[in-house]
C-alpha cells in the first residue's frame, strides 16, 4: 500500500495516497455559516471549491495546531473532495498490507483505520474517505435554513473518466515580451533555429526558408503573425501541421511542456480568433496569463493559399502530410543523460520542471533517489542515469511522467527539445526483462538511446 505521511501538531499520520490528490501551499478560506466547529469553510482550488476541514480538531487534539506555514490535502472522501491543513508533509511510503495493524473494519465512517511503526515512532493510518460532507451536520441554522453546501454524486467511473478527457497537454513558449502555449498534439518537432534564406515581398510575417532534414520549410514569426513586436531575436522554431503543410514558427524562447484542465480556460468570445482564450501562468509566469493559440486562426486557409502560390513561384513547394505519413514517425521528448542522448515517446510527459533537492526516504526503495512535490503532488524520483550506468554530469531538470495515472520524476541532465523519427529509422535492441533501453533511433546521423518505462508500470 501507498501511503503519504505527513505531521499534525506532536503526531504523524497518513492517508492512502490513492486519497491524495494534491499537495498545495496554504489558501484563503472563506467562512461558512452553519458550519460544525471542525470546519473552517471553503477554499478555491484551481477553480474548484472545497470543504476545508480542520484536521486537528476532528483528531479531538484541541485548540487548532495546524502551522500557518503548513500545507494542505486535497483529499477524495466518499462521494465529494475535501481539504485538510497539516503542519508538514514528510514523503511517500510504500508497506506491505501485514506491516498495518487495521482496527475495526466494520465502522466505515472511523477517522483512524489502524497503526504501523516506523523506526522514528508510531504512526495512525486514517481514513480520508469520513472526512467528507456525509457525516457533517449543520449547527444553529434558523427553522426554514438550509445544511452546508449542495452535493453532486458523480461515480468513480465519471470522476476518471472526466479527468481524462479534461486533460490538455501544451507546449509553453515567450515571443514578443508575452507568453503563449500551443497545444501538444499541433506541434511535431522543436528545433533550433539555423540559417534562413529571406524571401523578399513574402509578407512581414515570413522569417525565410529552413534547411530542415534536407527540406525547405518556410519560417513563420510567431510575434509578426499575432501584430506584436518582437523584443528579441528567435531562438527555436516549431514545427507544426497546419491545413494538410508542415510551417515552422519561430519563437524567443521555450517555456517546456506544461498540462493543464479544460475547464480553466478563459475561452475568448468574439475576440481575435488566432487565440482561443488565456490560461494561468505557473512558475516564473505566475501572475501573468497565457495564451492558447488556436492555430488554424493564426494561420488561416488564405493565408495558406498566398504562401503556396508565392513558394510554387519560387520552384518550392511545401510538402503535404497524409494520415499514413503522420502516423509512420514517433513524436519523443530527448534529452541528455552524462554523453548519451536519449528520448521517451512524448505521450508519457507530464511536463518538464527546474531540478530540485528530493527528500529521501526513510526505509524506501533503493532505486529511488527520494520524493519532491511537484504542482501540488508527491512523486518518487528516479535518476535514470543510475538505471543506465551513465556518470552525469550538471543535473538540470525533473522530466515528469505519468504510469498508469502516478506522476515521476526523472533526473536528467539537460532537456533537449521535441523530436520526430521516422519508423525505418527505429531498429529494437537486446534488453534483459528489466531494463529501460529497448530501441535505438536515427537522426540526423546521431543514435539516439529510446527508453521504454515499462518497468515502471510493472512496479506502480
Amino acid at each position: 500500500m501507498e501511503l503519504v505521511l505527513f505531521e499534525v501538531g506532536k503526531g504523524r499520520f497518513a492517508f492512502s495516497a490513492i486519497g491524495v490528490s494534491k499537495v498545495l501551499d496554504i489558501l484563503p478560506v472563506t467562512p461558512l455559516p452553519y458550519a460544525p466547529a471542525d470546519v473552517e469553510g471553503l477554499v478555491n482550488v484551481a477553480g474548484a471549491v472545497y470543504l476545508k476541514v480542520d484536521l486537528a480538531a476532528r483528531l479531538g487534539m484541541g485548540a487548532r495546531s495546524a502551522d500557518p506555514n503548513g500545507n494542505l490535502l486535497v483529499v477524495t472522501a466518499q462521494k465529494d473532495t475535501v481539504v485538510v491543513q497539516v503542519d508538514r508533509v514528510f514523503n511517500k511510503i510504500t508497506l506491505e498490507s501485514d506491516a498495518i495493524k487495521l482496527y475495526d473494519e466494520g465502522d466505515a465512517n472511523a477517522l483512524v483505520r489502524g497503526e504501523f511503526l516506523l523506526p522514528d515512532g508510531m504512526v495512525l493510518l486514517l481514513n480520508e474517505a469520513s472526512l467528507g460532507l456525509q457525516n457533517m451536520e449543520p449547527e444553529g441554522v434558523p427553522e426554514g435554513g438550509g445544511g452546508l453546501v449542495g452535493q453532486l454524486e458523480v461515480t468513480n467511473a465519471a470522476q476518471a473518466a472526466e479527468l481524462v478527457s479534461n486533460d490538455m497537454p501544451t507546449v509553453t513558449v515567450q515571443d514578443g515580451g508575452e507568453s503563449y502555449a500551443f497545444h501538444m498534439e499541433d506541434v511535431l518537432e522543436i528545433v533550433e533555429i539555423r540559417d534562413l534564406t529571406v524571401l523578399p515581398g513574402a509578407g512581414a510575417e515570413v522569417e525565410g526558408l529552413m534547411q530542415l532534414r534536407g527540406t525547405a520549410l518556410l519560417v513563420l514569426s510567431l510575434s509578426k503573425l499575432l501584430k506584436c513586436a518582437p523584443t528579441v531575436a528567435p531562438k527555436f522554431v516549431l514545427v507544426v501541421a497546419v491545413h494538410g503543410a508542415r510551417l515552422g514558427i519561430s519563437v524567443a524562447d521555450m517555456v517546456g511542456i506544461e498540462r493543464y484542465e479544460k475547464d480553466i480556460l478563459q475561452a475568448i468570445t468574439g475576440g481575435d480568433s488566432q487565440l482561443e482564450g488565456y490560461l494561468p501562468g505557473y512558475g516564473a509566469l505566475e501572475g501573468r496569463m497565457t495564451g492558447l493559440v488556436a492555430l488554424g486562426g493564426l494561420v488561416s486557409l488564405d493565408d495558406m493559399t498566398r504562401l503556396r502560390r508565392y513558394l510554387i513561384q519560387h520552384g518550392v513547394d511545401m510538402a503535404t502530410m497524409s494520415e499514413k505519413e503522420l502516423k509512420s514517425v514517433r513524436r519523443l521528448l530527448s534529452f541528455r543523460l552524462g554523453d548519451e542522448r536519449c528520448a521517451l515517446p512524448l505521450a508519457l510527459v507530464d511536463r518538464v520542471e527546474e531540478y530540485g533537492s528530493a527528500v529521501n526516504l526513510p526505509q524506501g526503495d533503493d532505486s529511488l533517489a527520494g520524493v519532491v512535490q511537484i504542482k501540488g503532488e508527491v512523486a518518487p524520483v528516479l535518476d535514470m542515469r543510475d538505471m543506465l550506468g551513465i556518470k552525469g554530469k550538471d543535473t538540470s531538470a525533473y522530466v515528469v511522467v505519468r504510469i498508469q495515472g502516478a506522476a515521476w520524476a526523472l533526473v536528467v541532465d539537460k532537456v533537449d527539445r521535441v523530436i520526430e523519427i521516422a519508423e525505418k529509422d527505429i531498429t529494437p535492441v537486446r534488453t534483459s526483462q528489466n531494463d529501460y533501453l529497448t530501441e535505438v533511433g536515427r537522426l540526423d546521423g546521431e543514435l539516439i538511446s529510446l527508453l521504454s518505462l515499462e518497468p515502471l508500470s510493472r512496479a506502480a
